[in-house]
C-alpha cells in the first residue's frame, strides 16, 4: 500500500513540476503590455457578468451602463488580440490609458458612485501605469484617480453611515495604493539602472603579480550596489592557500591565509557540482566569523582553477534584492581570477620557452668556449713552475665547476632532469649555497632550519638557493654587510624564511615595507622581486640603519 501511495505521489509531483515549469515559461515570455491587455479583458468580462447577476445594478442608467460595459468588453478583447502581435507605441499607450480611466469613472458613476463594486478598476489603472511608465506614470495616475473619486464622492447622495465609512476607507485605500505602486515602480527603475550600470564593467589591468587586479572592479561594484565593503575569498585548486581581496574605504587589500584541507575539498566539489550544501554554509559562516562580517549578501565564485565566495558587506541588513546583482558580479570576478591564472600560465610557458632557447645558446657557445679554455689551461700547466701550476689548477677547477653548473642548468631548461620533482633537503642545499657565498664575498653566515629534515620540491629549493645567493651578494655590495642570519621554518604548508644582515639597509627607506608596496613601488632589488615572483612567494622588507631584514613566505605542496 505504501508503495502505491509513493508511486501516486511521484506521479503527481512530476506532473505538477512540469505544469509549474510551463507556467513559469509562459509568464516569462509575456510582455508587460500583453499582460495589461489580457487583465483588462478579463476584468471587463467579469464585471459584465457581475452586473447581470445582480438585478440591483446599475443604480442610475441601466441601459447606458450595460451598453457601455458591453462595448468596453469588445474593445478590451480587440486590444488583447492586437497586442499579442503588435507592441503599442507611446502615443497609443497613453490614449488607451486615458480611455480606461474615463470608462472606469463613468461606470463607477453609473453604478452607485463611490460605493460601486467597480471601484477595483481604479486599482487596475494604477497597476497598468506602473508597468508602462514606472513611478512617473503612477504619480500622474494616482493624482488623477484620487481627484476623480473625490468628485464622485462629493456629487453622490450618501445617506447611511456605512456608505460614508466605505467612501472614506476607499479614499485612503487609493492614496495608500498609489504610494505602494509608486514605491514598486521606483524599485523596478532602480534595478534596471543598477543592471545597466553594472554592465559597464571596467577592464581589470593585466598583472603578473600573485593576485589579480580587482581594484577597479570592486570600486565599480561598490558604487553600483551602494555597499561600503566587499570581500572575495577564493582557493586555488592547485595551491594550498586561501586568497583574500578586501575592498574598504576605496582601496583593496590582498592577503593570503591557510585553508583547511576539508574546506578546500568541499568548496571544490560544491562549486563543480553547482549544488548548495550545509558544508558550503559552514565555510561561509567561518569566513564571516574570521573577517567580522555581520550583514552581507553572499554569492559563490568559481572557475576551472579556483572556487570561493563574494561577500557584499553592509552596516545593516541588505535584503534579498542584491542577490541577483551579487551573482552577476561573482561571475565577473571569477572570470577575472581565471584570466589572471591563465595569464600566469602563459607567462610561465613563455619563460620555459625562453630558458630552452637560452640553454641551446649556452650549450653551443659558452660551454664550448669554457671547454676550450680548460684545454688551454691544461696545456699551459705543463710548461710553468710549481707555484704557477697550482694557481692554474685552481682556475681550471673553478672553470670546471662553472661548466658543471651550466650543464645542469641546460639540462633542466631542456626538461631532461627526471629528478626535478623529487623532494630535496632544504638545510643541505641552502647551507651549501651559504658556504659558497662566504668564500666568494668574504662574509660570515649562520643558518637555522626547523624542523630538522625539512624537505621541499627540488624546484622550490633551487629557487630559494638562487634567491639567497642574490640577497647575500646584494647585501655585501650595496649595504656593506658582513654577517647574515638565515632562519627557515615550516608553517601552514609554506616555508617561512627570514634573512637578516648587518648592513646599512635600503637607501632612503626605513621601516616595514609590505609585499604590495614593494612590488607596486619597485623597491629594493629588481632581481630579488623576480626571484620572489618565480617562487610564488610573499615578500616583506624591513629596512633600518642596522641592516635589512627580508621575510619570505614560499608555498610548498
Amino acid at each position: 500500500m505504501e508503495d502505491d501511495w509513493g508511486a501516486c505521489w511521484n506521479f503527481f509531483r512530476r506532473g505538477t513540476t512540469g505544469h509549474r515549469t510551463r507556467l513559469g515559461n509562459w509568464f516569462r515570455s509575456v510582455r508587460p503590455w500583453q499582460m495589461v491587455a489580457a487583465s483588462r479583458f478579463a476584468l471587463a468580462v467579469f464585471a459584465l457578468l457581475a452586473i447581470y447577476a445582480d438585478p440591483s445594478q446599475p443604480a442610475r442608467s441601466s441601459a447606458l451602463a450595460y451598453y457601455l460595459l458591453g462595448a468596453y468588453v469588445v474593445y478590451a478583447g480587440a486590444l488583447a488580440l492586437t497586442t499579442m502581435r503588435v507592441s503599442p507605441g507611446p502615443v497609443v499607450a497613453l490614449a488607451v490609458h486615458a480611455i480606461d480611466i474615463a470608462v472606469f469613472s463613468v461606470l463607477i458613476y453609473l453604478t452607485e458612485g463611490p460605493t460601486s463594486p467597480l471601484f477595483v478598476f481604479l486599482t487596475f489603472a494604477l497597476f497598468s501605469a506602473t508597468l508602462r511608465w514606472s513611478w512617473r506614470g503612477v504619480i500622474a495616475t494616482a493624482i488623477l484617480i484620487v481627484f476623480i473619486y473625490g468628485l464622485l464622492a462629493m456629487t453622490a447622495d450618501i445617506d447611511t453611515g456605512e456608505d460614508v465609512t466605505r467612501t472614506i476607507v476607499r479614499s485612503a485605500y487609493l492614496i495608500v495604493a498609489g504610494i505602494l505602486f509608486l514605491y514598486f515602480g521606483a524599485i523596478l527603475e532602480r534595478e534596471r539602472m543598477r543592471y545597466a550600470q553594472l554592465a559597464s564593467w571596467p577592464d581589470g589591468p593585466s598583472t603578473d603579480e600573485r593576485f589579480p587586479a580587482l581594484d577597479q572592479i570592486f570600486a565599480h561594484l561598490s558604487k553600483t550596489a551602494n555597499v561600503p565593503r566587499l570581500l572575495v575569498v577564493w582557493e586555488d585548486h592547485y595551491e594550498p592557500h586561501r586568497y583574500v581581496a578586501e575592498f574598504v574605504d576605496g582601496s583593496t587589500r590582498y592577503s593570503m591565509e591557510a585553508a583547511a584541507d576539508a574546506e578546500t575539498a568541499v568548496a571544490q566539489d560544491s562549486t563543480r557540482s553547482g549544488a548548495a550544501s550545509s558544508a558550503q554554509n559552514e565555510i561561509s559562516t567561518r569566513i564571516l566569523n574570521d573577517h567580522g562580517i555581520r550583514h552581507s549578501v553572499v554569492a559563490p565564485v568559481g572557475g576551472a582553477s579556483h572556487s570561493g565566495w563574494l561577500f557584499l558587506v553592509g552596516d545593516h541588513d541588505l535584503g534579498d534584492d542584491l542577490m541577483p546583482l551579487a551573482a552577476i558580479a561573482a561571475l565577473r570576478i571569477g572570470a577575472e581570477i581565471e584570466h589572471h591564472h591563465l595569464r600566469q600560465q602563459l607567462v610561465k610557458a613563455a619563460m620555459r620557452e625562453g630558458r630552452s632557447r637560452l640553454a641551446r645558446d649556452i650549450h653551443d657557445s659558452l660551454l664550448q668556449s669554457l671547454a676550450a679554455i680548460g684545454l688551454q689551461l691544461k696545456a699551459l700547466e705543463r710548461g710553468v713552475a710549481t707555484p704557477e701550476r697550482r694557481q692554474i689548477a685552481e682556475i681550471r677547477g673553478s672553470v670546471a665547476e662553472q661548466q658543471n653548473l651550466l650543464r645542469q642548468l641546460v639540462s633542466e631548461a631542456r626538461g631532461n632532469d627526471r629528478g626535478r620533482a623529487a623532494d630535496t633537503l632544504v638545510e643541505a642545499a641552502v647551507a651549501d649555497v651559504l658556504r659558497k657565498m662566504e668564500t666568494q664575498w668574504n662574509c660570515r653566515t649562520s643558518l637555522a632550519v626547523s624542523p630538522g629534515g625539512l624537505v621541499a620540491s627540488r624546484e622550490t629549493v633551487e629557487g630559494l638557493s638562487l634567491f639567497m645567493a642574490e640577497a647575500v651578494a646584494n647585501g655585501v655590495r650595496h649595504g656593506g654587510a658582513t654577517k647574515f642570519r638565515l632562519d627557515v621554518a615550516e608553517s601552514e604548508k609554506a616555508l617561512s624564511i627570514r634573512l637578516r644582515d648587518n648592513g646599512s639597509g635600503l637607501p632612503g627607506l626605513s621601516g616595514s615595507l609590505s609585499h604590495k608596496r614593494v612590488f607596486e613601488a619597485r623597491l629594493g632589488s629588481a632581481s630579488l622581486r623576480r626571484r620572489a615572483r618565480d617562487l610564488g612567494a610573499i615578500m616583506h622588507l624591513h629596512s633600518s640603519p642596522e641592516g635589512l631584514e627580508i621575510d619570505l613566505k614560499v608555498p610548498i605542496e
